[in-house]
């Protein structure tokens, strides 16, 4: 792709980033967003990253690198759970959470069950004859009364056969927003941790949990919180301010920004992300800043 074409593209996906936020229907978002995203995607982004997240490993043999938060097709996303598996894979990612909402009155847990479903059939079912299957987790992102919570659990979760236990336990919080108290006490049963996705960034609903907020009630409920975020552009210390463990994400929603941002762990001290995360042993790792100015304007218009 050549400079003038990139730069195209690239106002088109600023365009089209703001007008996906807006509220119309999720396959309407897909036709305006997906050609733009391909294109950057596929003829810009991906090798770069690529390249980066080699570059990365080469230098810290051991480190794992995973994208903890973004979203497919069965909540607000645009892209498919395989598309997305897919991309991660070959981008050089290790492990892939998705992240689906369970909110009261827009997203229930139905969806996101089913997205974890999708997740063990596309491992099971895996057709890409260039890398081995990623490593994924069972995961939501539940609208609580104070902001968002990611709770994650135990890969033998993924299992079909335990979707049913993950709908008891969690069916609740389709129906009322739960405190975050008690969302985070909820995925314990399950071996999982749980993670403060975006802190501090406002909406009209509740969204970030404010840093005060969880200096006063959460201590010792929370496993995580992101510190850095391509989504939402920030780049903080409050995992060093709380004690708690690091995370960096990407929030994405377009199957783009996957892998810019990302959490690591070394596998030779840990089995698994869950295991790093209760040591407090993973680090937030921006990867690569070729779209923060675009997602920048983004963020200006919403």
């Amino acid at each position: 792709m050549d400079r003038r074409s990139f730069l195209k593209s690239i106002a088109g996906l600023t365009v089209g980033l703001a007008g996906a936020h807006l509220a119309i229907p999720t396959s309407a978002k897909c036709k305006v967003v997906a050609p733009m995203t391909d294109i950057v995607g596929k003829a810009f982004l991906d090798r770069r990253i690529k390249n980066d997240i080699d570059k990365i490993k080469q230098a810290n043999p051991g480190l794992m690198l995973g994208e903890t938060h973004c979203h497919s097709n069965y909540s607000d996303g645009t892209y498919s759970v395989d598309q997305i598996m897919n991309r991660a894979a070959n981008l050089g990612l290790d492990y892939l959470i998705i992240t689906e909402h369970v909110t009261p009155g827009y997203y229930p847990i139905g969806p996101s069950l089913t997205s974890i479903k999708e997740r063990w059939r596309c491992c099971q079912e895996w057709t890409n004859p260039k890398v081995a299957p990623i490593d994924v987790y069972p995961a939501f992102e539940i609208s609580t009364q104070q902001g968002h919570l990611i709770v994650v659990m135990d890969k033998d979760y993924m299992k079909p056969r335990y979707l049913r236990d993950l709908h008891t336990q969690f069916n609740k919080c389709e129906k009322i927003m739960v405190s975050m108290e008690e969302a985070a006490t909820m995925v314990r049963p399950f071996g999982g941790v749980s993670i403060i996705p975006h802190p501090e960034i406002q909406r009209s609903y509740p969204f970030g949990v404010p840093i005060s907020f969880v200096k006063q009630n959460l201590t010792g409920l929370i496993d995580a919180i992101e510190d850095k975020s391509t989504g939402h552009g920030f780049d903080e210390d409050y995992s060093g301010e709380l004690g708690i463990a690091s995370i960096g994400s990407s929030d994405d929603h377009f199957n783009l920004i996957i892998g810019t941002t990302v959490t690591g762990y070394d596998s030779r001290r840990h089995p698994d992300f869950l295991s790093a995360v209760r040591a407090r042993e993973t680090q937030a790792i921006k990867v690569n800043d070729s779209l923060d100015d675009v997602l920048g304007m983004a963020r200006m218009i919403l």
